[in-house]
């Protein structure tokens, strides 16, 4: 793996665990909208994989093209 795909990956990574702490913080803080605050955290949680797919998708592209180009 190269390093922007690398990056990219760590960032969705950082970004589901971030979203997961402020749940899980808002969660014990806050016991009785635990339920809609766990919601609204896994609502978040798929929302950051879904746009980090695309960045990994280009990511992934580029690599492709850089090792076709190397190649010739």
């Amino acid at each position: 793996m190269r390093a922007r795909l690398l990056t990219e990956i760590v960032h969705v990574v950082a970004g589901v665990a971030a979203a997961w702490a402020i749940g899980s913080l808002s969660a014990w803080s806050y016991p009785l909208g635990r339920r809609d605050i766990w919601t609204v955290t896994w609502v978040a949680m798929a929302i950051v994989i879904v746009l980090g797919i695309r960045q990994v998708q280009r990511a992934m592209a580029e690599e492709r093209a850089k090792g076709l180009s190397d190649d010739r």
